[in-house]
């Protein structure tokens, strides 16, 4: 797999003050159109989409101007996505959005599989790096994880809901705030957990009672709608 997504991150302070201001407005939900979910992976994770919103109208230059800026405070993305970024911005947050049921819907179509792979290439690299390394005391590991297996969809309530507060990984701590990533479906999800839970060797922490999470198992999450200072205190409990 290409190199994808790199992240030449902010001061230690700075960053998870972004992160901060990233849960404060984590349920805004941007228009329905294609590669919204670029939007989500890469914007995100470091500000607020309050910022997107209150910049909608301007025309795509004035997007690509913004997205181009973005590069001093350390976004490294892929020119093909850039691109795609940049003309859902212009399109769906410019001058001449189009109307809301003039947009395509949500739903997937029957049969559709998702790419673990790739969604975490779009969604998860900018923070926890190709190899699953994380960021020491910024963005936590996920490669030899625990986290990983302490239920059998933990993993899916903390892509959901986020996760906000101290916590402890291989010996060093992390006290950021990771959004939720709930604008990803039932099977995408679950495709990203099954990825992550079998790279880079962390399919040898798996206990022989689990099996691969499925799309029914993360809707039945997704419908106790934690947030993520109740998925920090699941956490505590399950360790």
């Amino acid at each position: 797999m290409p190199p994808r997504t790199t992240f030449r991150l902010l001061p230690a302070v700075f960053g998870l003050w972004l992160l901060s201001a990233a849960s404060a407005a984590a349920q805004i939900e941007l228009p329905q159109g294609p590669d919204r979910d670029l939007v989500y992976g890469n914007c995100r994770t470091c500000h607020d989409l309050q910022y997107l919103v209150d910049s909608a109208g301007i025309p795509a230059d004035a997007w690509d101007d913004v997205v181009a800026n973005m590069r001093q405070f350390g976004l490294r993305i892929p020119a093909e996505e850039r691109a795609k970024i940049v003309a859902y911005l212009g399109s769906y947050l410019g001058p001449n959005p189009p109307k809301p049921d003039a947009q395509p819907a949500a739903t997937e179509p029957a049969g559709t599989t998702a790419d673990g792979a790739t969604l975490f290439g779009e969604q998860c690299v900018a923070c926890h790096q190709a190899d699953g390394r994380g960021v020491p005391g910024q963005f936590p590991p996920l490669a030899g994880n625990g986290d990983l297996y302490l239920a059998p969809a933990f993993p899916a309530a903390v892509v959901l809901n986020g996760l906000q507060g101290r916590i402890e990984v291989a010996g060093t701590a992390y006290d950021g705030v990771m959004p939720p990533f709930d604008h990803l479906s039932d099977r995408e999800i679950a495709a990203l957990v099954g990825y992550v839970r079998s790279a880079w060797g962390n399919d040898e922490l798996r206990p022989a009672s689990f099996g691969e999470l499925t799309p029914d198992a993360v809707a039945a999450m997704r419908a106790k709608t934690l947030g993520a200072e109740a998925v920090h205190a699941l956490r505590a409990e399950l360790k």
